[in-house]
This record gives structure tokens, sequence and C-alpha cells, in this order.
């Protein structure tokens, strides 16, 4: 795949979250008219976001430590 066609699917991926959470802050009367579909993706990209920003904080976070002196050795 290209650039272009993974920014068109986050672009549809991030719109179908858009569309779930409009869904439950607007239901019908009938809550089963809720699409579980694009509220499961809703859920499967949040946790992949939240995935992704823990181990880019884990990547700043070792950057960022002192590195460690080796041993000089025993004489």
């Amino acid at each position: 795949m290209t650039a272009a066609h993974d920014a068109l699917d986050q672009i549809d991926r991030i719109a179908c979250c858009i569309e779930a959470v409009g869904d439950l802050l607007i239901p019908e009367k009938d809550l089963h008219v809720v699409n579980r579909e694009k509220q499961a993706m809703l859920l499967a990209y949040l946790a992949e976001e939240l995935i992704r920003a823990k181990a880019q904080l884990d990547l700043s976070l070792q950057s960022q430590q002192p590195k460690a002196k080796p041993f000089a050795s025993i004489r």
C-alpha cells in the first residue's frame, strides 16, 4: 500500500469512530440501532492509539535516562 492509501484508511477509521460517538450521544429510541461494528472500531482505535502513545513515552523516557558507565576492570 502507498502512503496515500494508508492515509485514506486512517481517515475512514476516524470517520467511523466519530459516527460511533455521535450514535451514542444522540441515540435512537431503540439503542439496538446503534452500530456495534463502529463502536468496536472506536474501541480498537483508541486501544491502538493508547499502545502507540505508551510505546512513544517509553522510548522517550529511555532516551532521557543516563547511560550506565561500564565497570572498570579490576586489577
